[in-house]
């Protein structure tokens, strides 16, 4: 947007139907802020301001949204009492716990000072209410390996005093989920030749998950227990932003469906809280984030074959691509995996749900990858399509296929 200068690209970008624009926040009315455990983060806004933005995207008949992100990792690090907590008694570095008051305090002075401040605001985006020791889809070399698939089916986190709190209140037998969770845990951490093996020898097809969840039944309890605690923050979320202004939509960022559950995001059960769902495909950037925890595992025991961590990789995931973590991390996931996890999740959520496609911008997709991201999305049920720029990483010609895309899909996809 800086190179073609902001109030023409969004004049581009009416021209090719957009209808929404997404934008954070960077200022803060400090009243708003009063008598919080947590200090205000306040930055000062840079040009445009969101005041400007609004009158800008007004001009042209561009809505436009604020993205909210209720996970902020400055607070999990300066004030570890609000991050999430694994089975071992590890707190993330980057993510709090949805489940903590002063979170959830926060995020909802967060919302009041820009609704009601803001009166042309269109909608609010979560930037990903979510359970899990990372943030997910940037994962980070520096992260021990945990064996595939047992640290997804069986999720660490979160054992804070808040989620043990809810967790009684629902009944749930914590004591052998906590035994359960620990010892799945430490498996999946023990990495070797022999132990790697024992998974890839054993999970060789989706069918073999139900033997697993049969003989953990406790495993399932504790990941719908970690839905309902997504579940609960949305509730919280969305009777802060009905009770300012009903016409204000909430739309949330969620992983595609073969990852969603792993963190507490259920499609089906919690979309009386949301009034849309933007699922982050980041298609081609994704192999250059999710190679990085399966190089880990290769650190671990370097006897261990590219070849094989890939085809479990391909096994679990749906992966279509190459077999080399090379191939994985600069092509990432093709645009056919774009089709599924759209009919997946149209399947969840129902014919009449609004579903919006998050498409990647940035380097490595090229112009073609982003029409090609599109048209998948489209055919497999997308209501519309979000451009991820990346903080600005987005070439001008990937600006430009994804206007002229938007413009051509005006027409029915054919078949």
């Amino acid at each position: 947007m800086v190179q073609a200068g902001y109030r023409e690209t969004l004049k581009f970008y009416a021209d090719c139907g957009a209808t929404s624009i997404v934008v954070s926040y960077e200022g803060a009315h400090p009243e708003y802020y009063e008598g919080l455990k947590l200090p205000l983060l306040q930055r000062e806004e840079t040009k445009p301001t969101l005041k400007e933005i609004c009158e800008m995207a007004e001009e042209v008949g561009v809505e436009v949204e604020v993205v909210i992100d209720p996970k902020n990792s400055i607070f999990a690090s300066k004030f570890p009492e609000t991050a999430i907590t694994d089975v071992l008694g590890n707190k993330s570095k980057f993510v709090p716990c949805p489940s903590n008051p002063d979170i959830m305090a926060y995020t909802k002075a967060r919302i009041r000072d820009i609704l009601e401040n803001y009166e042309s605001i269109m909608a609010i985006e979560l930037d990903g209410v979510y359970i899990d020791m990372h943030q997910r889809m940037t994962n980070r070399r520096v992260e021990k390996g945990a064996l595939y698939p047992l640290h997804h089916l069986v999720p660490e986190s979160c054992f804070c005093k808040h989620c043990r709190r809810l967790a009684e209140e629902e009944g749930l037998n914590l004591k052998r989920i906590e035994e359960t969770v620990k010892e799945i845990t430490l498996r999946s951490l023990n990495i070797s030749l022999d132990s790697f093996h024992q998974v890839y020898d054993t999970f060789t097809g989706g069918y073999d998950i139900v033997r697993f969840m049969l003989d953990h039944p406790e495993v399932l309890d504790w990941l719908e227990f970690r839905c309902k605690l997504v579940a609960r923050s949305l509730e919280a979320i969305r009777e802060v932003v009905k009770s300012i202004d009903p016409k204000v939509k909430i739309f949330h960022d969620m992983l595609p469906p073969i990852w969603a559950w792993s963190m507490g995001q259920d499609y089906a059960g919690q979309k009386h809280l949301c009034d849309g769902y933007k699922i982050i495909f980041f298609n081609k950037r994704t192999g250059s984030y999710e190679v990085n925890p399966l190089m880990a595992i290769k650190d671990e025991d370097p006897e261990i074959p590219d070849s094989e961590i890939m085809e479990l990789f391909k096994r679990l995931t749906g992966y279509q691509g190459g077999l080399s973590f090379a191939e994985f991390s600069q092509q990432g996931f093709p645009p056919i995996n774009v089709y599924y996890e759209l009919r997946k999740a149209r399947v969840e959520v129902g014919s009449d749900y609004f579903l919006i496609a998050g498409i990647v911008g940035d380097q490595p997709a090229t112009p073609n990858d982003v029409e090609e991201a599109i048209t998948m999305a489209a055919k497999g049920g997308a209501d519309g399509f979000c451009l991820h720029t990346w903080y600005g990483r987005t070439t001008p010609s990937n600006y430009a296929a994804f206007g002229n895309k938007g413009r051509e899909l005006a027409k029915p996809i054919q078949e």
